[in-house]
């Protein structure tokens, strides 16, 4: 039989909760609260060249980030440098994915970007494993998105 799953740790992200369960995937799911009705994940910042996230003490066994139905913006640097996290199941609703989001996920391959309109500064900087990526039609990307990617040959200068 397959070992048992179970929560390790959970929290409040935003307008979202999160739990991050043994099998290193680490969920988001949209709560009641809204921030202009739209449900986001935080913003997060560097204090001091110091970055804390609510997982960021899992940091190295999130493999899989999961975003549940409902939830529209991807916070800032809310995915900075996990080393390990090798997949993003995004929902139709996310339209946004925050500066800084995912820069350094050094082993990231797979992420469909199909539905969301704004890619910011820097959101997959120094994603080199970034491989398996669909992006929409008119989709605004801003600078530095997609750069030490494998992608970034791809786009128009």
């Amino acid at each position: 039989a397959a070992a048992k799953v179970e929560v390790l740790a959970f929290g409040w992200s935003g307008y979202t909760t999160w739990k991050l369960t043994s099998d290193g995937t680490l969920t988001f799911s949209p709560t009641s609260e809204t921030e202009n009705g739209q449900t986001n994940l935080k913003n997060y910042w560097k204090v001091n060249g110091v970055l804390t996230l609510p997982w960021g003490g899992y940091a190295d066994m999130i493999t899989k980030v999961v975003i549940e139905e409902g939830i529209h913006d991807i916070g800032q640097m809310a995915f900075y440098e996990l080393p390990n996290l090798r997949e993003v199941v995004l929902p139709e609703s996310a339209v946004e994915i925050r500066n800084y989001a995912f820069k350094n996920c050094a082993n990231l391959t797979t992420i469909n970007l199909e539905n969301v309109d704004f890619i910011r500064e820097g959101a997959f900087y120094g994603c080199a494993a970034l491989e398996n990526i669909t992006v929409g039609e008119g989709v605004v990307i801003e600078d530095w998105a997609f750069s030490k990617t494998p992608y970034a040959s791809t786009l128009n200068p």
